[in-house]
């Protein structure tokens, strides 16, 4: 039987027994369709049987012998190179594919003709030619296609930002591209063949460690590395080192790629410099000095050694800082930083807890030293601080605790620290206190206050009373002011003086003050007048919490929730206070956005401390309340009277009001009439009330039983 009758007829078997030598060959395929296999084959062997069917001359012989036999060749064996490299193929493997495939057809027209005879060896000779030249389109077309994909791999790895090379095994350059290039400050004429110990690269060794590393257990690698560019940046990478096996499962390269990882790492120590450290002194924050003093703990429990634990208070830092103002104020604490970092060693560490309060931990320090220390310190810190061309005095009270002597636990060691400082205000400040025990048993009133405070609001021991505010001209109660009190549990009503200085420390300013404008802008709205006019009333606020962003952004939430638009609210600030908001560049009246609501700023002590006509009018202040210390010598005919004066007239030419505060006398009351005062206020007409109280006495102005009259036309009645 001819050559091509015979494939054509056994086309089938031949193609099943071909399959099973491919898949020696390639046994990647195994389990997967065999038509992944026979695609090509099926159409090979059709060509090679239609060529043997067609007569053939000498010269077309010839030229088949040099590779330029029938077009149709390139059609079918550059289609079967192209889908073999697509289906991850290699070379080697196309080539034994097509050596079977001839095998098995040869073997089985053998075993069929039992014999050659002359014409059927011109056939195989023909067979053999169509198979050589599939052979060679197919790997002409494989070698086509792969060159194209490799350089375009080349190119685009060239052009990628990210730094990326390939090792040989034995960590030699054997390609680059342009940013691993320009990242080792060389061409890649210099650095193929060569490895990076000798090429001097400051990663050298860890690199060729992580090279060895990939080769000797064949698995990715990830590394992370801080590297100093040529230019003398510093860059973080994120790197990988993958394995490329050959044909025999041996590693023949090394890939390495790297990303740039610097921004990210810059934001994630931005972020944890954020949470770790304070804001304005860059010293460490409580969250950061809690982990180090647990730290300090079980190294000194590990060793057997002791460690002290100091708190430092400030003494006279709220005066400074009304003085100076909140910015000059912020200055003087960075200062304090610098002065107590000075006084400690490496070892230790400084922290700021907030405020003007700072911690330390002193390490492998006794009471003795630490002691000795601490009493450096407070001499260190009495030394004038120079701020913003002032001479600053301040001084501190430093209270400290010892481990393992006065607690093995860092909640008594803080505990035990506080209370040691606590003791040292008590006995007027500037000095230094060790923890002893008798302060657990006979804890201070300070202290005690502190600790009691936290359940005052909770349990509603907190109440707001109302001292009336009279119309010199009328004679009636215009408003009023709201006024904390404390009706603590054993100690009776205590003023806020008593403890207001404990609410700045035991954050709970922002509470109280939610607490107090609640209460006034429900007793604003309960006192309406006939005509359903809101009672006017006055409240304080700290001065601290008022800048804060917590309490602008509470605010913005309360004018809508309790009706402040419809209440006459006016909040009371004192000269430094505004002073120091103005500094800030805090504005209430933009920052909050109030236009056209009824909340009013008035400013508190008119008259001691000086203050800017300009911000008046800034701060759209609608009324000023002179300081008791001038009111109580006003009437004397002296230079009370004559700044009075002075301050009335000056306020009404801004159309602002004057409220007198403390007026105790009925010639207080008349000066201040002469003068032109619009209000006054004191113990001449009501003490603070209880709201019942305050509410009754309303009642009888409004209904012409008690009344203030001018004192210069009917006296007072």
């Amino acid at each position: 039987m001819k050559l091509a009758r015979f494939i054509q007829t056994n086309m089938e078997q031949l193609l099943e027994e071909w399959e099973g030598a491919a898949l020696e060959i390639a046994p990647e395929f195994r389990g997967k369709d065999s038509s992944a296999l026979r695609d090509h084959a099926r159409s090979m062997l059709g060509f090679v049987a239609e060529d043997l069917s067609t007569s053939q001359t000498g010269d077309e012989s010839e030229r088949k012998a040099l590779g330029k036999g029938k077009a149709s060749v390139s059609d079918v064996g550059g289609k079967h190179g192209v889908h073999r490299l697509q289906q991850g193929m290699s070379m080697l493997q196309m080539v034994q594919e097509l050596r079977a495939l001839r095998a098995r057809v040869t073997k089985a027209w053998g075993v069929e003709q039992q014999g050659l005879a002359e014409n059927d060896i011109v056939e195989l000779v023909r067979f053999n030619e169509a198979v050589d030249q599939l052979i060679a389109t197919s790997i002409s077309s494989f070698s086509a296609v792969k060159d194209r994909v490799t350089y375009l791999l080349e190119a685009m790895l060239r052009a990628s930002p990210d730094p990326a090379a390939i090792f040989e095994p034995d960590c030699k350059y054997l390609f680059l591209n342009t940013a691993m290039a320009s990242l080792v400050n060389a061409t890649p004429r210099d650095v193929i063949g060569k490895t990076p110990v000798e090429l001097g690269l400051d990663l050298a060794g860890v690199l060729q460690e992580a090279i060895a590393t990939t080769v000797s257990t064949g698995q990715i690698q990830h590394r992370e590395y801080n590297h100093c560019s040529p230019s003398g940046l510093e860059l973080y990478l994120d790197c990988k080192f993958v394995p490329v096996f050959n044909d025999r499962k041996e590693i023949e390269a090394v890939i390495k790629t790297s990303r740039d990882i610097t921004d990210s790492k810059r934001t994630d120590h931005q972020a944890w410099q954020i949470a770790n450290f304070d804001a304005l002194t860059g010293l460490p924050n409580r969250r950061l000095f809690l982990d180090r003093l647990e730290q300090t703990l079980l190294e000194a429990q590990r060793k057997g050694i002791s460690f002290a634990v100091l708190f430092v208070d400030l003494d006279h830092f709220k005066q400074a800082n009304d003085q100076l103002g909140h910015r000059a104020g912020d200055r003087l604490l960075v200062r304090v930083a610098e002065r107590i970092n000075t006084k400690v060693r490496a070892m230790d560490t400084v922290a700021r807890l907030g405020g003007d309060e700072f911690t330390l931990i002193l390490k492998e320090t006794g009471r003795a030293g630490a002691t000795e220390a601490a009493t450096s310190l407070l001499r260190s810190l009495e030394e004038a601080f120079d701020v913003d061309a002032h001479r600053v005095h301040i001084s501190a009270s430093i209270g400290l605790a010892v481990f393992p002597d006065d607690g093995t636990d860092v909640d008594t060691l803080m505990h035990n620290a506080d209370q040691a400082m606590f003791a040292a205000k008590e006995r007027g400040g500037h000095r230094v206190q060790a923890y002893e025990s008798w302060m657990e048993q006979n804890e201070s009133e300070y202290v005690q206050l502190r600790r009691e405070l936290d359940d005052a609001l909770r349990e509603h021991q907190l109440e707001v009373y109302y001292q009336p505010i009279i119309d010199i001209r009328t004679g009636v109660i215009s408003r009023a002011e709201a006024l904390l009190r404390w009706n603590h549990p054993h100690r009776g009503l205590l003023s806020p003086n008593a403890f207001l200085g404990i609410t700045e420390q035991s954050g709970l300013t922002d509470s109280i003050t939610a607490y107090v404008l609640e209460q006034a802008v429900t007793r604003s709205l309960r006192w309406r007048d006939l005509t359903d006019e809101a009672f006017p009333i006055n409240i304080n606020e700290s001065p601290a919490s008022f800048v804060t962003r917590s309490l602008v952004d509470q605010w913005r939430d309360r004018l809508t929730e309790i009706g402040l638009n419809e209440s006459r609210i006016t909040m009371e600030l004192t000269p430094a206070s505004l002073n120091n908001i103005h500094a800030s560049g805090f504005n209430p009246v933009r920052s909050l956005g109030l236009a056209g609501l009824r909340l009013h700023l008035a400013i508190d002590d008119f008259g001691i401390e000086p203050f800017s006509l300009l911000a008046l009018q800034e701060f759209k202040l609608d009324s000023i309340k002179i300081d008791r210390e001038l009111i109580s010598n006003a009437g004397q005919g002296g230079d009370a009277d004559r700044i009075l004066e002075g301050i009335i007239a000056m306020a009404h030419a801004i159309d602002v009001q004057v409220v007198a505060v403390g007026v105790e006398s009925a010639g207080q009351l008349q000066f201040l009439s002469q003068a032109g005062c619009d209000f006054a206020q004191g113990f001449l007409f009501s003490r603070p009330l209880h709201p019942d109280a305050f509410e009754a006495l309303l009642d009888r102005n409004r209904k012409g039983v008690v009344s203030w009259r001018r004192p210069a036309v009917e006296g007072i009645t």
